[in-house]
């Protein structure tokens, strides 16, 4: 990337500064320096611009410290997400696999039950044929007891 080259005026004096960064950027970074320096300034009125440039540099060094403290406490958050993240996508798959096999266990007691109740249909029907066959058995039983009575009232 080719070197731009910007003149800025940080506190009262133009610098011609060169970098990969865009001229608008470049701008903004002198602003920025040329704002510290005045923020400093009202605090040590007889301080010379060497000193003051210093006592900025450090304020600025102290920003880009705190920023990048910032900056590993946000990586190691976006770390723990991650790993959350990862976490609740097991528990995830974990839930879709037991919902499968709990929809499968559903339909298997399901066809279970239909057939089962295919069977006591098939049973009451052989039920109701032992009782119609009892109740046949039961009739000629008193037919014969009858037949019996009149033959035991003759032979008397």
């Amino acid at each position: 990337m080719a070197d731009n080259k910007v003149k800025v005026k940080i506190y009262g004096q133009e610098y011609t500064i060169s970098g990969e960064r865009d001229e608008q950027t470049i701008i903004e970074i002198a602003e920025y320096v040329d704002t510290k320096m005045r923020e400093i300034s009202r605090f040590f009125s007889s301080t010379v611009p060497g000193s003051l440039a210093v006592l900025s540099a450090v304020n600025i060094a102290d920003e880009l410290f705190d920023a990048r403290e910032e900056a590993a406490k946000i990586r190691e958050e976006k770390a723990q997400l991650e790993r959350d993240a990862e976490n609740y996508m097991k528990m995830w798959d974990e839930a879709k696999k037991s919902f499968a096999s709990y929809k499968e266990g559903a339909s298997k007691a399901s066809e279970d039950m239909k057939e089962l109740e295919d069977k006591c249909r098939a049973l009451e029907e052989r039920c109701s044929e032992f009782e119609s066959s009892y109740f046949d058995v039961q009739m000629e039983n008193i037919r014969l007891k009858d037949q019996l009575e009149k033959i035991r009232k003759v032979y008397e």
